[in-house]
């Protein structure tokens, strides 16, 4: 275990192998934090990464298994005729 002091502003020097890596810091409870590495998600694709998402993908996974491809009549699907 190491003991950092937190700096006046707030700020906690963490150890060389967190440099330039992206980290959530979560208070888990009073006195208690919880820092983690990991990447940045965009808002905009957020849902890729939600749990209904992932059975959605798997569903549709499964029905392209048990389809082949068709060929398409794409004015038919847009509707111009």
């Amino acid at each position: 275990m190491e003991i950092r002091k937190v700096s006046v502003k707030s700020q906690v020097t963490l150890p060389k192998e967190f440099a330039g890596q992206l980290v959530s810091i979560e208070n888990l409870s009073e006195g208690v934090v919880q820092i983690k590495t990991g990447k940045f998600i965009p808002h905009s694709e957020r849902i890729f990464h939600t749990e209904q998402y992932g059975k959605r993908l798997k569903k549709f996974d499964q029905w392209m298994d048990k389809h082949d491809p068709e060929a398409s009549e794409l004015d038919e699907l847009s509707g111009d005729r």
